[in-house]
């Protein structure tokens, strides 16, 4: 059932101006289709029920489907059909009749459909339509819009740890309706001038839904997912297709899946979850042995694929080749979650994350000298790289050892450039020998930032 919302529809003005435009001007300009695709969660639904709210408020005719049957269609009609990947033959009947009853009007179809569901019968008939189309794929909110959503539902700003909370579901309009109304459910919000956490850990509301998401999705998919939240936030796959003992052309179905169901996301080579407390629900519904298991697996991978590449460091050290981090210890794509599950950084009792889990080095003291500015605003990949570079790979070898393209490997490395105000790989060299130097002379051990992204 299409509802509009109590509060403001926010990090949609483009979607939201395209439909008014649509529904106001269609007497002039005549019939066209606005369609929406996104993922579970991302508000299709919603600005279609802003869609006939606009359009009631314009004197159109609105039917919210296909067999709904009005007495008279006067001046502009507007359907709205949700969720049109699941409509089958009676529905392109339906589409015909509403067409037949309504010629000589102008028609707005509004549409919405499950991002990466296969065509419809109803997707190709409307595709076969001479009307003008305008799509939009959802996209997560912005932290602005997210922070503005947020108030709207709390009734005041969040600070905080709650403040981190919403942040931590990275945009997601249903992820953060639901965490915050579970946080209120659960009597976890203080609200005054501003609103604050009052406990930890999160919501069983909030966890039911990711259950859910996570319950529409294949059982290999599933599979996947699993095993993918015990090895980190970013996905190298590589690794994961070792321990899932499969194929990479065979990995590449769930994983497309999982990017349509929300769960990942995907930023050109760059797979993750799309946020943190996503992996944490989803690594908690699994076992201690199992998470065990799973890690043991993937250190001899890592073992395999790292280990050579340290000794070969020991070696042959100089300038343009530095000695292996201290102790010997093999490289690691990503340290693992820790088993009492990710929350936003500063909850309350819990361990300090965000979107790069940490684990804390028991070499680390606090004498330790900090980490190179800008170290900690970089991805775990992004670390890797960085460190794989300064042993003196080259782009290709990297992309080798990484499953990656030798292009993306340049994209990261100029983003690691961009983030540590450095112009090439001989100033990363000389920025990393020269914070192991202070570390060292400070008291502590292995690379600079260490304490931030420990491998």
């Amino acid at each position: 059932m299409l509802e509009a919302g109590t509060h403001p529809l926010h990090g949609r003005s483009e979607e939201v101006s395209t439909l008014c435009h649509a529904i106001r001007s269609a007497h002039q300009a005549g019939s066209l289709r606005v369609s929406l695709e996104g993922g579970p969660g991302t508000g299709k639904s919603r600005l279609l029920a802003e869609a006939a709210a606009l359009a009631e408020s314009a004197g159109a005719t609105v039917l919210r489907g296909l067999h709904e049957d009005p007495v008279t269609y006067d001046g502009t009609v507007v359907v709205l059909l949700d969720d049109i990947h699941c409509s089958d033959e009676t529905d392109v009947k339906a589409l015909s009749r509403v067409r037949l009853k309504a010629a000589g009007l102008p028609i707005v179809w509004c549409t919405s459909r499950r991002w990466g569901r296969p065509n419809s019968p109803l997707d190709i008939a409307l595709g076969s339509l001479a009307e003008p189309h305008r799509a939009f794929r959802l996209r997560p909110l912005d932290e602005r819009a997210a922070q503005r959503m947020a108030h709207d539902i709390l009734g005041a700003e969040p600070e905080g740890e709650l403040a981190r909370a919403v942040s931590s579901v990275s945009g997601h309009p249903q992820a953060l309706r639901i965490l915050l109304e579970g946080f209120m459910d659960e009597g976890r919000v203080e609200i005054g001038t501003r609103a604050r956490l009052t406990g930890a850990g999160l919501p069983e509301k909030f966890t039911a839904l990711v259950r859910r998401y996570l319950q529409d999705c294949s059982p290999s998919c599933t599979h996947l997912l699993l095993v993918a939240s015990v090895l980190g936030t970013h996905l190298i796959f590589g690794e994961l297709t070792d321990v899932l003992g499969l194929k990479p052309s065979q990995l590449l179905p769930d994983l497309q899946e999982a990017v349509f169901s929300g769960l990942l996301s995907r930023d050109r080579d760059d797979v993750r979850f799309s946020n943190t407390l996503f992996r944490q629900v989803i690594l908690d519904s699994m076992p201690a042995s199992a998470q065990a298991a799973i890690r043991r697996q993937a250190d001899e991978y890592r073992a395999r694929q790292f280990g050579a590449s340290l000794e070969g460091a020991g070696r042959d050290t100089g300038p343009d080749r530095p000695a292996p981090p201290a102790g010997g210890r093999a490289i690691r794509p990503e340290p693992y979650a820790s088993t009492a599950g990710l929350v936003p950084r500063g909850f309350p009792g819990e361990p300090e994350t965000a979107d790069r889990e940490v684990r804390r080095d028991p070499a680390d003291g606090a004498g330790a000298a900090p980490p190179i500015p800008g170290w900690d605003h970089l991805t775990e990949k992004q670390v890797l790289i960085a460190r794989l570079t300064v042993q003196g790979l080259t782009n290709k070898e990297i992309a080798g050892r990484l499953y990656l393209s030798p292009h993306t490997v340049n994209y990261h490395l100029r983003k690691i450039f961009q983030a540590l105000s450095i112009r090439s790989r001989t100033d990363l060299v000389r920025l990393t020998h020269s914070a192991a130097r202070e570390r060292a002379g400070a008291g502590g051990t292995g690379w600079p930032g260490e304490t931030r992204v420990p491998f």
